[in-house]
């Protein structure tokens, strides 16, 4: 089999090559090809010293991306797939290319962003030093089924040597670790809701360990807070890991650990980021890293741009930020963040239709029902466009969800609703797309820019 791993190897590398001479990013199908040619060729490679997974419903890329950036900005080696697939083909082509023809890896650590559902076909071969699971909630019901059989696939599938660092807030990703493996957890307590009640779409109701309904000490969205078990006595875990401040006038955040408090740049002001970075500290604290380190990794990141990107053309400022299809708690903090940026005056321009996912087969748009949308019913924004194939189906669930039908507007293409959002009563522009609909974003962006510049 050894034969087959290396021929299976240089084929990939050799797809890798041919594809980055005519352009393409080959971040698939070199993984694909070795899979194809060797059975089970992730079981045959070397890892490298450290291999650190990223997982969970929300945030996979953003983590990934600040470690390795803070892990390479302080001279360590990385291997990563942040710009690629997550699942195993995937991580495939992201360890092929940065592995020697003998088959050794040239870095000394891998970051690996991985899809949950893809758990086990990858932990068991590449099994992580260490794993970070930001959430675990619903998703499309086209990919992802219950979230308590993703937490079981994900459970099943690590190691008992892998250290766990896990959400406190999120009291299924925090179930994780059945074979004993040592945990960390990490938190917030700054801004703390002050609400208890529960909200109308949460992915856990009922104790995981004996079916009592649970109760909540507070609630920031979905089933992210911190909860408890009157019969049983099952708990939010106590982070280790906790940012305790966030300041946004001075735009950072306190963590604290142990019983020492270092305080970090805040990338983004996103309470879901908050979380992000919160999490990524942690794992960056457990390899060793000082808090001197990570925080000068942290003054000099910034988040990646397809992600979450700010800019002037003349008297408009523009935002854009991406917001998964599909994904109904994804959508909803997006629109939450909207809504609470401080700025009266607001346009949305949401492109959130995952069109190339209804390519040869059914569309459900079951999915708008499981997003909140009443944070668009906020007065500051005073115009909402919604650009795409189903932007009628957007529309109707905003009304349903009390939103004035006064300011909101359809149009069946991105270009055309850019060009709609009135520029002369309303200066900040907020986009918000779909991953997968980037170069549409990206046309938008320039259309705004061009409007912008020539005040029009």
């Amino acid at each position: 089999m050894k034969i087959k791993y290396f021929m299976a190897l240089y084929v990939a590398k050799g797809a890798q090559t041919a594809m980055r001479l005519l352009g393409r990013n080959a971040t698939f199908l070199p993984g694909k090809l070795a899979e194809k040619l060797c059975k089970n060729f992730l079981s045959y490679m070397t890892p490298p010293k450290t291999v650190i997974a990223v997982t969970g419903t929300n945030g996979k890329t953003t983590v990934s991306n600040l470690l390795t950036s803070i892990l390479q900005d302080n001279g360590y080696s990385v291997t990563n797939n942040s710009f690629g697939s997550n699942v195993q083909a995937g991580i495939i082509s992201a360890l092929v290319a940065d592995t020697k023809l003998s088959g050794k890896p040239k870095k000394d650590i891998a970051v690996l962003e991985v899809d949950e559902r893809s758990s086990l076909r990858i932990y068991p071969y590449m099994k992580p030093d260490y794993l970070l699971c930001n959430n675990l909630m619903r998703d499309s019901i086209k990919r992802n089924a219950h979230t308590e059989f993703i937490q079981f696939i994900v459970d099943k599938a690590l190691p008992a040597s892998t250290k766990l660092v896990l959400n406190s807030d999120d009291l299924i990703a925090s179930g994780l670790g059945t074979k004993g493996q040592e945990r960390v957890y990490f938190g917030l307590e700054a801004e703390i809701p002050q609400t208890s009640q529960p909200q109308h779409i949460r992915d856990i109701v009922y104790c995981p360990r004996c079916g009592e309904l649970l109760q909540s000490v507070y609630v920031r969205y979905n089933h992210i807070g911190r909860h408890y078990c009157p019969k049983c006595g099952l708990k939010s875990p106590v982070p280790d890991y906790c940012v305790t401040e966030i300041d946004r006038e001075k735009n950072t955040f306190t963590l604290r650990h142990g019983e020492e408090y270092h305080t970090y740049t805040l990338i983004n002001d996103n309470i879901v980021n908050a979380y992000n970075f919160c999490g990524a500290i942690a794992v960056l604290t457990e390899i060793g890293l000082s808090p001197e380190q990570i925080s000068k990794g942290f003054a000099d990141s910034k988040i990646v741009k397809t992600r979450y990107e700010q800019l002037d053309a003349g008297d408009l400022h523009i935002t854009m930020l991406m917001a998964k299809g599909q994904n109904p708690i994804a959508c909803a903090r997006c629109y939450d963040y909207a809504a609470k940026v401080s700025d009266p005056d607001k346009a949305l321009l949401l492109i959130v239709d995952d069109k190339d996912d209804n390519i040869g087969n059914s569309e459900s748009t079951c999915w708008l029902y499981d997003c909140d949308y009443r944070a668009l019913k906020d007065d500051s924004i005073r115009q909402i466009v919604f650009a795409g194939p189903r932007c009628k189906d957007h529309y109707l669930r905003a009304l349903l969800a009390g939103v004035d039908a006064g300011k909101i507007r359809c149009m069946e293409s991105a270009k055309d609703g850019a060009n709609a959002i009135d520029t002369a009563a309303s200066k900040h522009i907020m986009v918000l797309f779909e991953m997968y609909r980037a170069d549409e974003a990206a046309m938008v962006k320039a259309v705004l820019k061009d409007r912008g510049e020539r005040g029009v």
